[in-house]
C-alpha cells in the first residue's frame, strides 16, 4: 500500500496526465490543494506549477495570485512574485490585501519608498489597519526617518497592544534612533513572552548591550563570560536585517 504521505505528489501526476489526455483541467481550487500538499512536502517545483496553473487559469481569482505570489518569494523568486502581484493589483487597484502583499514583498527587496507608497494607500481607505501602521512604521525606518517611524508603530500598538511584531518594531527604532534606555523598556517585557521570536531577544540583547549591560546581553544571547560581542555590534550596525516585516502576514 502506498505511503499517505504521498498521495498528494500522486494526485498532482495523475492530474497532469489528465491534462494531456485531453480530460478537463481540474478547477482552481483543486490545485491549490495539491499545490499546498506538495509544499508541505518539499515539493517545491510542484506546488509552483499547480500554485501557477491555478493563477492562469483565474487571472481575475485574487486569492490564487496572493498565493502563487507567496510560494514565489518562498523560493526565492522574488521578482517574479513582485510581477504576480504588480498585474493583479492593475486588476483590483484597491484591493488592501494586494497592497499590503505587495508592500511587504518591496520592503523585503529593499524599495522602501515604494512600499510606503502602498502602505500609505491601505490607510487611505482603512485607517485602523495595524499592519499597513506596522508596514509603514518599518519602511520610514529603512528611510532613517525614526520619529515618524515610531509615530505609526505607536497607533498600531494603540490597536493591537499584544501584537510582538508591532512591539519589537518600536523598540528596534528607538535603538536606531539613539535612545537604548526607552529601547530596552520596551523591549524588556517583550522578550520575556512565551511568544518572543529570535528576533525579539536579538534587539532584547542588543538594547542591553547598548544600555552598558554587557553581561545581561552575553547572557541572553547564551554566551559566557569570553564570548565576543563583535557580532551583536554588527547585528545593530546593520540593524535593518533584524526589522520584523508585518504582522498578520498570510504567508
Amino acid at each position: 500500500m502506498m505511503p499517505v504521505r504521498f498521495a498528494p505528489l500522486l494526485a498532482a501526476v495523475t492530474l497532469a496526465a489528465c491534462a494531456t489526455e485531453g480530460v478537463r483541467d481540474p478547477d482552481t481550487a483543486s490545485r491549490m490543494r495539491v499545490a499546498s500538499a506538495a509544499e508541505a512536502s518539499g515539493q517545491m517545483d510542484v506546488a509552483l506549477n499547480m500554485y501557477g496553473a491555478a493563477a492562469a487559469n483565474e487571472p481575475n481569482n485574487m486569492d490564487a495570485q496572493l498565493r502563487f505570489a507567496a510560494a514565489l518569494r518562498r523560493s526565492g523568486n522574488h521578482a517574479q512574485a513582485e510581477q504576480v502581484l504588480a498585474a493583479a493589483l492593475e486588476r483590483r487597484p484597491n484591493d488592501r490585501t494586494i497592497l499590503l502583499a505587495l508592500g511587504r514583498l518591496r520592503l523585503q527587496r529593499g524599495q522602501a519608498g515604494e512600499a510606503l507608497a502602498l502602505f500609505d494607500r491601505v490607510l487611505a481607505s482603512d485607517a485602523r489597519s495595524v499592519p499597513a501602521l506596522d508596514g509603514r512604521g518599518v519602511a520610514l525606518d529603512l528611510m532613517g526617518r525614526h520619529p515618524e517611524a515610531q509615530e505609526s508603530y505607536r497607533r498600531a500598538q494603540a490597536l493591537a497592544p499584544e501584537s510582538v511584531s508591532v512591539a519589537n518594531n518600536l523598540g528596534l527604532s528607538l535603538l536606531l534612533d539613539g535612545r537604548p534606555d526607552e529601547a530596552r523598556a520596551v523591549l524588556e517585557p517583550l522578550a520575556r513572552r512565551p511568544d518572543a521570536n529570535a528576533r525579539v531577544t536579538a534587539n532584547y540583547a542588543v538594547s542591553l548591550a547598548a544600555t552598558g549591560d554587557v553581561a545581561a546581553a552575553r547572557t541572553v544571547l547564551g554566551g559566557d563570560e569570553g564570548s565576543d560581542l563583535a557580532a551583536l555590534g554588527a547585528a545593530f550596525r546593520t540593524n535593518r536585517q533584524v526589522i520584523e516585516v508585518t504582522p498578520g502576514d498570510r504567508s
